[in-house]
């Protein structure tokens, strides 16, 4: 991820990590990139690797963890428009008090996320 600055990178990590264990307390198996998930990685999807992925018998999350300083860029759309189409759920968590801000790119990008989640940073 060479657009984050070391302050972002360890929000980031911070937000991968709440998001891999909320879907694991769910009963879902989880793979998680960034943090040595003991699961590893999940599979590319649109050639990009989500930040984190659960699945069950009967569903699969795709989420992303975006930083301050990632909500905005490119990248960030380009990962969004993959994830969210051809997956069962696309969830995104970001820093507490930035669901506003995300939701403004989600309309502007034209992409359907189906749960939002902040997390303190």
């Amino acid at each position: 991820m060479g657009n984050r600055t070391i302050g972002s990178e360890e929000d980031h990590t911070k937000l991968v990590e709440a998001m891999a264990k909320k879907l694991e307390q769910e009963g879902m198996f989880v793979q998680a990139d960034h943090i040595g998930h003991r699961n590893g990685r999940p599979n590319v999807i649109g050639g990009h690797i989500p930040d984190v992925q659960g699945t069950s018998s009967d569903n699969r999350i795709v989420a992303e963890a975006e930083t301050v300083r990632t909500i905005s860029l490119d990248e960030t759309k380009s990962q969004f428009l993959a994830f969210s189409s051809g997956v069962s759920e696309f969830h995104v968590i970001v820093p507490k008090g930035y669901i506003p801000y995300m939701k403004q790119y989600v309309q502007m990008w034209n992409v359907n996320v189906d749960q939002y989640w902040e997390m303190e940073v």
